[in-house]
């Protein structure tokens, strides 16, 4: 059984596919709909549960192998269980068996966001656990045993090769040959880049990896920015990504061996390593292991001697993406980067020393050792702090907040209604004003308490076990759910990124016309950088104090796209109320004149 899994943003159109096939026929799920349309209405049940989510829709096939013979009852069953053991037992999902083709097969369309929680289903090596969940399955069933993908995704030897192998492994066998006989290279460089994928790492750190292997890598664009492909060399051999296997293809790493590979942040350190290939001495040369570790697999390498070329280049390498830090704190983050990809402790001191600082040994050591310490007691904290819980909500109050925002503050139920149905904002049994801030995906995991009393609207952070280097208030507005995030709004406060909705959806006629999100930013060194730094438009609309000033200037030193938005007085939500208290006042002196003159 062969499984093939995609993430997408739109339920219509995948469900008008699954059903206008042929041979189409709904068999099973959680649904109570019956076709397409009632299909995507009852998906909108899971996406109000998180309407920021992103590429909430998860589908698979599944094709049973030629020899099997399936009924709609066992394949309900069987989609039924690799759903639950997927990760989906919460989750609403749809399937479909299709006859248009010589495979027998079904599809599910599910949502990934659970209905219990509001959360995404976590993806972290989904194709690797789809293939131990068929596998099982099949034995379970008593189906045909078929070759899983990955294996499918490599090339085989060539008849030579297979037949080189048998004849040296005969002759090893009768002691006519000392050592068992060799991997060919393709398959000697299929397994090194499996390995060095294994933690999905990040497009540069791949090839660096395998720079650190032995393995020259060689890679082009075209002039659109579309991978022209990607070759590798070792030991003189030179291999196509094509003639390795469909998984080693430039797109192919990303889809099937899950590289992470974003243009904007990864074109020039690619192009960095590739000009200025990291060299290890021939004596040197280590495999790359891959090990266990806490139940998830990471990257382990046994290290080359630095040398000080190598250590410079290390060094230029982890400090690509840091800037406006001293040199002391800025070294203290290489080291910390450096442990974090596991390289030994005494190669970060080399990578150190390669600093412009100048530091000597006893310094070099004396940091990484802080760093070392800095990691040691971050892990401690996050692995001793309990599971993060907001403050109850006291939901006799809820009239109350809402007469409040809508009255005193100008906004419309248009906001404050998802506001308060979400979870996001409400009054606690303290009767105080709770905002919660969540990660990029949608989790809560900390909150903001807002005094209505103060003029610049700014909250102070909820102590009890927040996580608030991760998570923001936040939300997102206009085009379509499924439209990537074109602009995105900075703010003080979350009473102030309500208000510049408001103001976004009056100048817009109801909505803007591209996805937007709007951010309310506490500290503005804490910023999903990953998610800013690739978005051309950003408007600081931070208040009019010192403050706001100082935060968007330090916002601007490291996104220089952005653009500094500053009310005309302390804050957005006081020009907002005074302009719109000056219009009923406009609005009621028209409506006297008219009852005069009549």
């Amino acid at each position: 059984m062969i499984g093939k899994q995609t993430k997408g943003r739109g339920f219509r159109k995948l469900l008008d596919y699954l059903e206008s096939r042929e041979d189409a026929k709904l068999i099973g799920g959680n649904m109570t709909g019956r076709n397409a349309r009632e299909l995507a209405r009852e998906f909108k049940l899971s996406r109000q549960l998180n309407s920021d989510a992103d590429r909430v829709v998860y589908h698979v096939s599944l094709s049973a192998a030629k020899g099997d013979k399936l009924n709609d009852e066992k394949w309900s069953e069987i989609g039924d269980r690799y759903m639950k053991e997927m990760g989906f037992d919460a989750n609403q999902f749809v399937i479909f068996r299709h006859h248009n083709t010589d495979d027998d097969h079904i599809h599910i369309a599910a949502s990934r966001i659970r209905m219990d929680t509001g959360l995404l289903v976590h993806d972290s090596w989904d194709y690797v656990r789809s293939e131990k969940v068929l596998r099982q399955i099949e034995i379970d069933y008593n189906l045909v045993q078929v070759q899983g993908s990955r294996e499918k995704l490599q090339r085989t030897p060539s008849t030579g090769q297979i037949r080189r192998i048998i004849r040296e492994q005969s002759e090893y066998d009768t002691g006519k040959r000392d050592t068992p006989p060799e991997r060919t290279i393709k398959e000697q460089l299929q397994q090194r880049i499996d390995r060095a994928s294994v933690d999905h790492p990040q497009m540069p750190i791949l090839i660096w990896r395998l720079q650190l292997a032995g393995i020259s890598v060689r890679t082009g664009f075209t002039r659109n920015g579309k991978s022209k492909g990607i070759s590798y060399q070792k030991d003189g051999q030179a291999f196509s990504g094509t003639q390795l296997g469909a998984a080693y293809t430039f797109p192919g790493l990303q889809k099937h061996l899950g590289v992470d590979y974003q243009p904007e942040r990864d074109d020039a350190r690619i192009e960095q390593l590739l000009n200025n290939p990291v060299e290890q001495p021939v004596e040197s040369q280590q495999l790359i292991n891959a090990i266990a570790e806490d139940k998830a697999q990471t990257l382990a390498t046994d290290k080359p001697k630095l040398t000080p070329d190598l250590g410079a280049e290390l060094y230029k390498y982890y400090s690509a993406d840091l800037q406006n830090l001293l040199v002391t704190d800025l070294d203290k983050e290489i080291a910390m980067k450096a442990l974090l990809d596991n390289q030994p402790a005494q190669d970060v001191e080399k990578i150190i020393l390669a600093s412009p600082a100048g530091w000597t040994h006893d310094e070099a050591k004396a940091l990484v050792l802080i760093a070392n310490k800095r990691l040691a007691s971050n892990k401690q904290q996050e692995q001793s702090k309990p599971p993060w819980s907001p403050p109850a909500e006291d939901e006799s109050l809820r009239p109350v907040l809402q007469n409040y925002l809508t009255q005193k503050r100008g906004l419309t139920n248009f906001l404050v209604e998802p506001l308060q149905r979400q979870g996001l904002g409400y009054i606690d049994q303290q009767r105080r004003v709770v905002f919660i801030k969540r990660d990029l995906n949608g989790e809560k995991s900390g909150a903001l308490v807002w005094d209505t009393a103060r003029l610049d609207n700014r909250c102070t952070e909820y102590p009890e076990n927040s996580v608030s280097s991760s998570c923001w208030f936040h939300f997102k507005l206009g085009g379509e759910l499924d439209d990537k995030i074109e602009r995105v709004y900075l703010c003080s406060s979350p009473i102030d990124a309500l208000t510049m909705a408001e103001i976004d959806r009056n100048a817009h006629k109801g909505q803007p016309l591209v996805r937007t999100m709007y951010m309310a930013v506490d500290d503005p060194d804490n910023l999903p950088f990953e998610l800013l730094k690739n978005i051309s438009r950003i408007g600081l609309a931070f208040n009019n104090d010192d403050l706001g000033n100082e935060a968007a200037q330090v916002v601007i030193e490291k996104l220089p796209q952005a653009k500094r938005i500053a009310p005309k007085g302390q804050s957005w939500n006081e020009v907002f109320v005074r302009e719109r208290q000056q219009q009923q006042e406009i609005l009621e002196q028209k409506q006297r004149k008219r009852g005069f003159s009549r």
